[in-house]
């Protein structure tokens, strides 16, 4: 029969189940993430609500009565298991005190499913193996806590230990939790070193429906400590067992040095009515009053001896008795409506705060960085895509032509310092020539020694002139080019210092200068020489007469006296010499100054679009590679902010989901919740016209004849 409940059921699963995808997908995203996104706890945040979500989702759906056994370490809870069960569950007592939750249920095989706080899960066939690799992982859990607590870091598994087992399923035959459908959950020891373990029981079970059981043995009872945290549970359930394990073994030393029954196995009640007056503490006491906590004095062991045998001895009778009692208050309170509104009413607040603590955490402000860190590489990417664009362009502007454009742009700077070193040359020039005629040097001094060098210096002095020049254009900080203002912006764009280029196409030149061979300014042969009446009488002619005073013609190495100069040259000589200088001087000092202005700003114009080239390569390699890496960080960014987004979406679905299913349930009288539920409202379909409404008239409509179990039975 479909119920009320059995419907509630169904729509909370359809409303709650969606978000657990886009949970697990976005703290795989962060797992998955080839960059360090930083999301560290945003992550293991994630992990934990898709486990929370799961298991609400899973209870629900299963209508299942969860049990919650707690109380110290070797209060006699295993004990307690064996005795609901009625099967000897060695499985988990033999299980180290590790601080998990151990789920216990029925099943036809034996399953042991081991799930960590990554989500991994992993399933063991047999006891044995599962017992070794929980004592492996209580090792290493205790390293890690260690060291946690050597950084005075508070231990949190879910960051420091993603390894660290959460729960532990234990699935076996056991008739009696197959008949009620309950689950026996074994919480962490209270007051072990792992405390985190209990801490988060208590996270995860807030405004559960369950019922939790609290064993403390009779020897711990009136100690203060023992309900320290106990006082704290009051607020998670709305019913709470104690159960008050006694040991009715236990004697008693008489006055006459006997041993008698102590007083736990001849007048329990009077070991509880002593604690409810004089050690119970004032919420602890409410909550009896009020009947949310209710004490029951039992021999476990012997109880459950008395359960795994199914018969009764004489000196069990009184344990199993106490038992019964108490598993009839149980099973009553499992099967009563107060537990049926509970149970649906603390399932919508469970999973309203789940979904709380989810929008929480896409509000984290490691999410608000992730988002900032994806706007920030967003801007990068843009960035690198503009400078690889200006790049291109600069790539395909004509550099040779504009560095070309250089020489015209110093032309006249450069003829205007070849006048002057012209100028300054030819006065040298004169003045050697005049020297000359006033020394007895040879013609060879004269060219070799001082004409030559006049003219190499002018050489050099223009070349220098030259290169100060392109040095004063190109140092200015333009690298002596003139750019049109998009080129400009686009050099600036990619990052290209043309003012560097410059100077380092600079830094080429001037170590060597190929200066032009000057060669002979002045030859012999053009030279006039007077001759004597003597040479005309012996028949000399001009030549031989010239190489008699000045030496042979390719090496007039001869002295020359001032008077034979004076004579045999004389001021003719020296006008005709002149002007032969002045032709040589016009033509050096022209080719002179072409040679050095195209040489110079020749060598620095090709080394400058060398420069230029080689420099917009490297950018654009560079571009390209920053480019590759940041597409690849904003890809990581978007991938795990996609599956975020995915799952703020699924997260407003599903709050409105429990919205509704809070307005629609929140008023329901407890006893319609097994009543058979009415059938579910079709969507609404376009309004029909009168020949369908005819049509309709003549159909029947047939039962809803699914069945399905709505409550927990009559035992456990």
């Amino acid at each position: 029969m479909r119920t009320l409940l059995s419907q509630f059921c169904e729509s909370f699963e359809s409303v709650l189940r969606p978000i657990l995808e886009p949970l697990n997908g976005a703290a795989q995203a962060f797992e998955d993430s080839q960059i360090e996104l930083g999301g560290r706890e945003v992550r293991a945040g994630l992990l934990d609500l898709r486990h929370q979500v799961e298991g609400l989702v899973q209870k629900v759906v299963d209508q299942q009565a969860y049990v919650l056994l707690f109380g110290p370490l070797k209060s006699g809870k295993s004990t307690l298991m064996n005795a609901l069960s009625s099967t000897y569950v060695s499985e988990v007592s033999s299980l180290p005190a590790y601080p998990c939750m151990v789920y216990l249920s029925h099943a036809e095989e034996r399953e042991f499913d081991v799930t960590r706080y990554n989500g991994r899960t992993e399933r063991f066939s047999d006891p044995a193996s599962l017992y070794m690799y929980i004592n492996r992982a209580h090792v290493e859990l205790a390293e890690r806590l260690r060291a946690a607590e050597a950084r005075s870091e508070e231990f949190e598994p879910s960051m420091h230990y993603p390894e660290a087992i959460r729960k532990v399923d234990v699935r076996l035959p056991a008739g009696d939790l197959a008949r009620s459908g309950a689950v026996l959950v074994d919480t962490p020891g209270l007051y072990s070193r792992m405390k985190f373990g209990y801490d988060r029981m208590t996270r995860e079970f807030r405004d559960s429906a369950s019922c939790a059981i609290f064993i403390v043995k009779s020897d711990n009872l009136f100690l203060e400590q023992v309900f320290e945290e106990f006082e704290d549970l009051l607020q998670l359930f709305s019913r709470i067992f104690l159960v008050v394990n006694l040991d009715s073994s236990k004697t008693d030393l008489a006055h006459d040095g006997s041993l008698i029954p102590s007083l736990e196995r001849e007048d329990p009640l009077a070991l509880i009515d002593a604690f409810e007056n004089l050690a119970m503490s004032a919420p602890l006491k409410t909550a009896a009053e009020e009947g949310r906590l209710r004490i029951y004095p039992i021999d476990l062991l012997k109880a459950a001896s008395s359960r795994l045998k199914g018969s009764t001895s004489e000196d069990q009778a009184s344990s199993r008795a106490n038992f019964d009692v108490f598993l009839r208050d149980l099973t009553e309170y499992l099967n009563s409506t107060d537990y049926l509104v509970a149970f649906l009413g603390d399932s919508l607040r469970r999973a309203s705060h789940l979904m709380d603590e989810t929008a929480d955490i896409l509000e984290h402000e490691q999410v608000k960085a992730l988002r900032d860190g994806a706007e920030k590489l967003e801007q990068e990417r843009q960035d690198s895509q503009r400078r690889r664009h200006a790049v291109g362009r600069l790539v395909g502007y004509d550099w040779r032509q504009a560095f070309l454009d250089l020489e015209d742009k110093l032309s006249p700077s450069i003829r205007e310092r070849a006048k002057a070193a012209s100028a300054a040359t030819e006065r040298d020039l004169d003045s050697i020539l005049n020297r000359w005629f006033q020394c007895d040097d040879s013609l060879q001094t004269l060219v070799t020694d001082q004409l030559t060098p006049a003219f190499a210096k002018y050489q050099d002095t223009l070349t220098r002139f030259v290169q100060q020049t392109l040095s004063e254009e190109v140092l200015a900080g333009t690298a002596g080019v003139m750019l049109p203002t998009a080129v400009s912006a686009d050099l600036y764009a990619a990052g290209v210092d043309l003012s560097a280029i410059g100077r380092d196409a600079l830094g080429t030149l001037g170590r060597e200068i190929p200066y032009k061979n000057v060669g002979d300014p002045l030859e012999a042969a053009t030279i006039p020489i007077k001759r004597r009446l003597i040479d005309w009488f012996l028949l000399r002619s001009t030549s031989k007469v010239r190489n008699q005073i000045l030496g042979d013609t390719g090496q007039p190495s001869l002295r020359i006296p001032v008077e034979v100069k004076n004579k045999r040259i004389g001021a003719e000589g020296r006008d005709v010499m002149r002007q032969e200088l002045d032709r040589f001087k016009g033509r050096f000092f022209h080719e002179t100054v072409v040679r050095a202005h195209r040489h110079v700003v020749g060598e620095y114009g090709s080394s400058a679009v060398t420069n230029m080239e080689t420099a917009l390569k490297t950018r654009d390699t560079e571009l390209d590679s920053q480019l590759t890496q940041i597409v690849s960080d904003l890809m990581e960014h978007r991938k795990v902010l996609a599956h975020l987004g995915t799952l703020s979406s699924q997260l407003e679905s599903a709050i409105h989901g429990i919205e509704g299913l809070t307005e629609q349930y929140s008023d329901t009288e407890p006893t319609m919740l097994i009543q058979p539920a009415p059938p579910m409202e079709r969507p609404m379909d376009p309004a029909p016209t009168e020949q369908e409404l005819e049509s309709v008239e003549s159909l029947e409509l047939e039962s809803d004849t699914e069945e399905t179990v709505d409550a927990p039975s009559e035992t456990i």
